[in-house]
């Protein structure tokens, strides 16, 4: 499913970017160290990929699972984020709340997340699993930065699920001042 403008095709880009990057995970690298903090690369994947399953599920009980094959991660990564979509394209999706680790929040801000979500926890694959960044699309980190600056001003950030900010070159592509704000180092140097 492929929706054409607005905050879902945003996220879904996002998505598929990070897809992206787990096809070239090699499989000696799914249990190599990410850059976010005690989880491997394996770890980020099936957690964006829950996270993905569990608002899918909050806006649509009746859509299915990924499928559970530890040896299909991408597909599964796939199948969450089509679920997600999916969920999100639903009639009056986007007017709805939905529950988050934080607390009840509008759709349109869980969308917001979900982005943010993928984005970073993409650059921890990548970088987990030696590869570039470069495929994460740098106006969707951009957009990432104001969202999260702005979550910051509204909510307490002790309550949301990200390390203290690191400080990261303001020259530095948006990704790599996104995964920053989230409390990311890159390990590479």
């Amino acid at each position: 499913m492929t929706t054409t403008a607005g905050p879902v095709a945003d996220l879904e880009r996002a998505l598929h970017a990070t897809a992206t990057i787990i096809d070239g995970v090699p499989d000696d690298r799914r249990a190599a160290q990410s850059p976010c903090a005690g989880w491997t690369v394996t770890d980020v994947v099936e957690h964006v990929l829950t996270g993905n399953l569990v608002v899918a599920r909050a806006l649509g009980p009746d859509l299915a699972d990924a499928p559970e094959v530890a040896e299909s991660l991408a597909p599964r990564f796939r199948s969450s984020s089509e679920a997600l979509v999916a969920a999100l394209s639903l009639p009056d999706a986007l007017s709805g709340t939905v529950t988050v680790p934080f607390g009840t929040v509008p759709v349109p801000v869980a969308v917001g997340l979900r982005t943010v979500e993928a984005l970073v926890h993409g650059w921890d694959v990548a970088v987990g699993s030696g590869q570039d960044t470069g495929a994460l699309p740098e106006d969707l980190a951009v957009a990432g930065i104001a969202f999260t600056e702005s979550m910051f001003t509204t909510t307490d950030r002790a309550r949301l699920p990200f390390a203290p900010a690191v400080a990261v070159d303001p020259a530095a592509p948006a990704i790599e001042r996104l995964a920053g704000l989230l409390g990311r180092t890159d390990p590479r140097g």
